[in-house]
């Protein structure tokens, strides 16, 4: 994962990366009737889960799902590609400047 970043900040295609709390650490957080955070969890029993992203600056579809396949080789137990699915998604447009 390290040799990964360091490519990818290299070739200038990385834009940031953070690692995230493991499940048991999460909270599901929903607005109350006035607007107050309610708070649901942990939920420690979860099977998948978000360890952390790349967000990547690249020119097509086709390179951001390279980038995947070799973060999914990235070695587990015993040396060995962990082969774990990674789920890729393109940023969509936030809302317009005058707006903020």
């Amino acid at each position: 994962m390290i040799s990964l970043c360091k490519e990818l900040s290299g070739s200038g295609e990385l834009v940031g990366a953070e690692g995230l709390a493991f499940p048991e650490e999460a909270k599901l957080v929903r607005a109350g009737k006035n607007g107050e955070p309610i708070t649901d969890g942990v939920f420690p029993e979860t099977k998948e889960f978000l360890a952390g992203y790349w967000l990547v600056d690249v020119a097509s579809p086709e390179r951001a799902c390279a980038i995947a396949a070799k973060a999914s080789s990235a070695p587990g137990v015993k040396g060995e590609p962990m082969n774990m699915a990674i789920e890729v998604r393109q940023v969509m447009a936030g809302p317009p400047p005058d707006l903020m």
